[in-house]
């Protein structure tokens, strides 16, 4: 354990160091996963589909501040629904100024994770998402984990809809309308999806709050626990027949990819937890303090 601290430590100065060409390098990755992902799910644009465009929609979003990528996102996406139809684009425009709207004014610093849901569908662990949304954001990451399953299902009415229109009739114009109407009303999946996807972070987000030792690592595991549990009663409430096989297994994945990023926040030290209080004129405060594990910190105190 003492060797990967100090690994992660020496990683963590080089990163600080390099921090002007490390962070683009990453920001970059990251778009570039966003982008391919937004084609795997629309793909109807041969314009915003051509590697050349993503490659050079990548290299600005790793310039550029969070919320360009969370708005290039968008507008990649209206073009493919405008692609499908002008109805399924007007539709998505409307949906997605509304989402807009709520993040640009409430929480303009987690619309990645918007993102993030879509992409974990992409890569067929969508259950993971709600565990580390939950373990980064906390509460408020219920409303971005909602809005990133509506923005997956949406696609996925997208290919419903392109698939009806290819051939020209009228009857397959009224399925195509139906099926726009059905995208946020009587899609039992979407439902449980969020339900679940909210039960979980609350619970994270409430158990992680707590002032006991190890709080974090047990909401942690409670929130796996409850993503499972959660989805299935879910799939109860709105009689739908849940995945049981993918719940589990983004929610095992979700847990370990939480665990690493708590580990790269920092490992807390509950051995060397210290309590103080003080006061000024109007307060009593009462201050609990943990320490994080510094390898290079308990090297020198053990000199």
């Amino acid at each position: 354990m003492q060797a990967i601290i100090n690994a992660k430590n020496k990683l963590r100065d080089i990163c600080r160091k390099q921090d002007e060409i490390i962070t683009p390098i990453l920001r970059f990755v990251w778009a570039l996963i966003v982008f391919i992902s937004i084609q795997k799910m629309f793909g109807y644009n041969s314009l915003a589909s051509k590697p050349e465009v993503t490659i050079l929609l990548a290299v600005l979003c790793a310039l550029l501040p969070d919320g360009f990528m969370f708005f290039m996102a968008g507008v990649v996406m209206t073009l493919h629904s405008f692609s499908v139809s002008l109805e399924l684009g007007a539709v998505f425009v409307v949906l997605f100024v509304i989402i807009y709207a709520v993040f640009a004014r409430f929480f303009p610093k987690y619309s990645y994770l918007v993102l993030l849901v879509p992409v974990f569908y992409v890569l067929h662990i969508p259950f993971a998402a709600p565990i580390i949304i939950g373990v980064i954001a906390g509460l408020a990451g219920a409303i971005p984990a909602a809005c990133g399953v509506v923005l997956y299902f949406f696609s996925v009415c997208a290919a419903e809809v392109h698939e009806l229109l290819k051939t020209e009739s009228a009857e397959n114009e009224i399925e195509a309308v139906k099926q726009l109407s059905g995208v946020l009303v009587s899609n039992k999946e979407l439902y449980t999806t969020v339900i679940a996807f909210v039960i979980t972070i609350i619970v994270i987000g409430v158990l992680a709050k707590f002032t006991y030792s190890y709080a974090l690592y047990i909401a942690m595991a409670a929130g796996v626990v409850v993503n499972i549990l959660g989805a299935i009663l879910a799939g109860y409430i709105t009689h739908h027949d849940v995945a049981i096989q993918m719940v589990l297994v983004g929610s095992i994945v979700g847990g370990i990819l939480a665990l690493i990023v708590r580990f790269g926040q920092g490992i807390l030290d509950y051995q060397h937890t210290e309590r103080v209080q003080f006061e000024d004129d109007d307060y009593y405060y009462y201050v609990k303090a943990v320490p994080k594990i510094d390898s290079e910190k308990t090297a020198k105190e053990d000199k």
